[in-house]
This record gives C-alpha cells, sequence and structure tokens, in this order.
C-alpha cells in the first residue's frame, strides 16, 4: 500500500518532470492539434451528455486543482471528473464542456486513442509516435528511470498532452495545462 508521503513525492516528481518537459519541448514545437484526438468515438472535448451516452455514467469526483485551467478559482469552475475503469474526463456543469483528462493503454492494445486516422494504445512504440508525430518526437522524450515521456503542446493553445511510455511502449496519455 503506497503511503500519503510517497504518492506526494511522485507528484512532486511528475511535476517536476512536466515543468522539465514544459522547457524542453516549447522550442520544439510539433504539429499537434488536441482537437484532433477521439476516444472511444468521442471528440476530445464534449459534453458531458455525450459521455454518458457513449460510455455509461462515470463515478463523480471532485476535484481542488490549486493551479491550471481547471482550478476552482476559475469562472467555469467548479470542475468535477467522470471517472471510469481505464480514463476520465473533466469539466464543469456550468461550461457544459468536458475533456479528455487521462488514459491508461493496456499491454494488450485495445483501449485505443485516435489521433487524427492514427491509433494510439498500448502497442505503439516510441519509433511508431515518432513516425505519427515526426522525428523531432524523438528529440524531446524526456527520461526518468523506466519512463520516457513526450509533451506536446496544441499548435492553436497553451494546453497539450503528455505520453508517457515505459518499457518501449506507450502507456498513458495525459492531458496538460500551464500552472
Amino acid at each position: 500500500m503506497r503511503t500519503l508521503a510517497a504518492t506526494r513525492e511522485n507528484n512532486m516528481r511528475f511535476i517536476a518532470l512536466l515543468l522539465l518537459l514544459g522547457a524542453i519541448s516549447k522550442e520544439q514545437q510539433i504539429d499537434f492539434e488536441l482537437k484532433n484526438l477521439k476516444f472511444k468515438g468521442l471528440e476530445f472535448s464534449t459534453t458531458k451528455e455525450a459521455i454518458v451516452g457513449a460510455v455509461g455514467q462515470g463515478r463523480r469526483i471532485e476535484t481542488n486543482y490549486e493551479c491550471g485551467f481547471f482550478s476552482n478559482d476559475q469562472e467555469g469552475g467548479p470542475y468535477y471528473q467522470l471517472m471510469y475503469a481505464n480514463f476520465n474526463y473533466i469539466g464543469s456543469d456550468k461550461e457544459k464542456t468536458f475533456y479528455l483528462e487521462h488514459v491508461n493503454f493496456d499491454a494488450d492494445g485495445s483501449i485505443k486513442l485516435m489521433y487524427l486516422k492514427s491509433e494510439l494504445t498500448g502497442r505503439t512504440t516510441v519509433s511508431e509516435f515518432a513516425g505519427l508525430f515526426g522525428e523531432r518526437a524523438k528529440e524531446i522524450v524526456v527520461e526518468l528511470r523506466d519512463d520516457n515521456s513526450i509533451l506536446l503542446y496544441s499548435k492553436s493553445s497553451d494546453d497539450g498532452a503528455v505520453f508517457r511510455f515505459r518499457n518501449g511502449r506507450l502507456f498513458e496519455f495525459q492531458y496538460w495545462t500551464p500552472c
């Protein structure tokens, strides 16, 4: 069982990694748009009704982010997550828009995130990822222990996506917003 101190330490490491990724990848912009992502037939940003219609009612988890687009002091707050087994959306009833926040990929490749017409799965390698987003994607890989992470900024906004690889395969997508 993970202790609260260990969880906080891992969270702090992940935040440090994201800051490092931001500094590195801001200089190496890749042609990437969050709006081109689809998950389970849903757009990257969609309505709660569309999500519930496609995948059922998720577990509602209240959030309390200290900063970023989804901190509760933002005009559209309060925000909450709709949690499912391997993914979640985040949004607010006030804004009526929810964003794909997190996806955990499985090793057999059954969980799929679409980018335009390409599938990203737990079988996607760093080389295949670079084939989709260009060789510059390989250049901005940041190594941290057993994980490699790539932060791609959305071309038309300040937010982006973190793609994490373990043992050479994609295992996680996470929506990223600046603090």
